[in-house]
Formats: structure tokens, sequence, C-alpha cells
């Protein structure tokens, strides 16, 4: 399976939400005015146990990611509220069965993308990518004041069909087999202007190499 949709509402706590709004800029951003808002953390994932780890270092090569691959990248901490969802999400028995495994690393992002008068928002600013991961998948929390934002996702490297054209809505969830497609969503600006706007998502990425190097 390429890609699924599906609602995780009720996993979504007013905990969450609120907790975007304590997120510390990205340093990474090449902008004078941040646009972007992150926390980050890993953990190991045996059936039912999750073994959140200390680390919150994110690298990827620079071929993945040409706007800001390469660097070994530091963000804050991920707090209580999103890894409870986080643990919620992988724990869903329709989640282990898109990635086909109960033994698997994830990575957890917890991303606000803002947006105002004269700064437009860039939730993928390096384009149609694939992350470099088995699975990923992208939880809208909230929208507020939203223009754009749309979900693309094409087939193979970029050249085939659109699979989707979407504008998600909180409380959606679309699991990517990253292996077979690549993503993109479009800037972000106010729709009202003069006040701000901000996309807040959280992303699992799903890393199986664990279970293949056991099994080797």
């Amino acid at each position: 399976m390429r890609l699924a949709l599906f609602n995780v509402c009720g996993k979504i706590s007013d905990e969450l939400v609120l907790s975007f709004n304590s997120l510390p800029p990205d340093e990474y951003v090449k902008s004078q005015t941040p646009f972007r808002f992150r926390a980050f953390g890993t953990a190991r994932i045996e059936s039912d146990e999750i073994l959140w780890q200390e680390d919150s270092t994110f690298l990827q090569s620079e071929d993945l990611n040409g706007y800001a691959g390469g660097i070994e990248r530091r963000f804050g901490p991920l707090g209580k509220p999103v890894r409870e969802f986080a643990e919620e999400l992988v724990r869903d028995p329709g989640v282990r069965k898109l990635i086909g495994s109960d033994d698997f690393v994830i990575g957890c992002h917890q991303i606000r993308i803002v947006a105002g008068d004269g700064l437009v928002g860039l939730p993928a600013p390096e384009g149609f990518h694939r992350d470099g991961f088995d699975g990923i998948a992208v939880t809208v929390v909230a929208a507020e004041n939203v223009s754009g934002g749309i979900s693309l996702v094409r087939e193979g490297d970029g050249e085939g069909d659109v699979l989707l054209d979407r504008v998600m809505a909180p409380g959606e969830t679309l699991y990517l087999d990253d292996r077979r497609v690549v993503h993109y969503v479009s800037p972000i600006t106010p729709k009202f202007p003069g006040a701000t706007a901000h996309r807040d998502v959280v992303v699992v990425t799903f890393d199986l190499t664990r279970e293949r190097e056991s099994s080797a």
C-alpha cells in the first residue's frame, strides 16, 4: 500500500493542541524570521514496549534533503502530550498492519509552521521529497487562519501519477510508504490579512532497519 488516510481525532488531547504554543524555533531554517518551530525525539518499539531515547539528534543526507541535509540537527525534547500521542498511534492495530512489524524505531517530530503579513510559511522547503525511512505518518493536529497547506503525494520519484491532492483537516493522519512515493506540502499564508496563521503537525517516521539487521 502506497498511502492510507485515516482519522485520529480521538487520539488528539487538549494538552497536545496547547503544547505547540511552547515549541522552540527551528534554528536550521533559512529565514531571518523563523517560520518553523520544532521538537524531536526517538523511541525503540518492541511489541507493546516503547523505549524513548535521550538523544534528539536528527541527520539526513544531502541527497534526501537539499535544504538541510548533511547537518547534524538538534532540536528541543518532546513533551509528555506528544509522546503520549505517538505511543497511542504506534500501538494502534491498523498502524501496525500498515507497518507490517511489531519491532521498529520511530522518530517523532512536533512541528508548527507559521505565516503572517510578509512571512510565508514553508512546510516543505526542500520540495517534493522522501524522508529516508520505511514509512511516515503525518497527523494534522490544528490549522488556524491557513490558506494553502495542500498535501501532495506522487508515485515514484515525482514523475509518476498524483496520488493525493488534499488540504488535510485537523484530526487526519496520512500514512506513506516512503520507499514508493514522494510528498510535499504547499506554502501557507494567512487567510485573513493582519492575523497570523499556523499549521501544527506531528510526523512519525518508521525505521525497520533494526529488525532487518537482527534477522540477517
